[in-house]
């Protein structure tokens, strides 16, 4: 890596950061396994090549898959609030 990162070398460091793994390298992308998860299964494809021409859209694509993951983790945690409430009320 020469000179700034970009912004899928950013992901990369920010997933790492927060408790993602990383599960393989590839030509143009890392992929990154979601924190507690098994490796060898899914994951999320980086894109690191800032000159790919679909580096933009599978950046946006990995960026889609990361907030669908924390509005499920937002809904499970409502419903866990909600339970206790019910069950200590």
């Amino acid at each position: 890596m020469t000179g700034r990162p970009n912004a899928g070398q950013m992901l990369v460091a920010a997933l790492t950061a927060s408790g993602f793994t990383v599960a393989g390298h590839g030509r143009g992308h890392v992929r990154m396994v979601w924190p507690g998860s098994d490796p060898g299964r899914g994951g999320l494809l980086v894109p690191t090549d800032g000159t790919a021409p679909e580096f933009q859209e599978a950046l946006d694509a990995v960026k889609a898959q990361l907030l669908a993951g924390a509005r499920r983790g937002e809904a499970a945690r409502q419903a866990l609030d909600l339970h206790v409430l019910e069950v200590s009320g």
